[in-house]
């Protein structure tokens, strides 16, 4: 696929869904070099399996995760990411008001591992991660967004 952005990637569980049910995305399959620079947060992993239906979907999902774990492109966020996480949740709620942590906690965690590994964080969720990309900002921190539906 032309636009992605250069280097290392981090797909929003909404992308591999979409994907898995053949709603778009083939160049997820086609390109072996795009598997390579993708990076699998076990965040949006954990996403996957708690949605998947049947047990076929299951073992669908395990292939990939197996080949991130791998390639060495399967991580995780530490401890320090998960306190925060919290703290960047409750700085949302003193600027947004009241919002539900359960709701926001793993796409921070999503946004947080993007960050760490340097990786352009591919997403379709762009009004949501553009609202914690200009927080994580004021924290001096870099979020590099790309949304694939938005080309073309």
């Amino acid at each position: 696929m032309t636009g992605l952005p250069p280097g290392p990637l981090m797909l929003d569980t909404g992308i591999y869904i979409r994907f898995s049910r053949g709603q778009g995305y083939p160049w997820l399959n086609t390109d072996k070099r795009i598997f390579r620079r993708t990076i699998l947060t076990a965040v949006v992993a954990a996403e996957l399996y708690a949605g998947t239906r049947d047990r076929h979907e299951k073992q669908d999902l395990d292939e990939p995760c197996r080949a991130h774990g791998a390639l060495g492109s399967l991580t995780f966020p530490s401890a320090a990411a998960w306190v925060e996480a919290g703290l960047l949740v409750r700085r949302a709620r003193a600027v947004w008001g009241e919002m539900e942590f359960a709701r926001h906690f793993r796409d921070v965690l999503i946004a947080l591992e993007a960050i760490r590994a340097g990786a352009a964080l591919v997403t379709e969720n762009w009004a949501d991660f553009a609202r914690w990309r200009n927080l994580l900002r004021s924290a001096g921190r870099s979020l590099q967004l790309f949304d694939p539906s938005r080309t073309n």
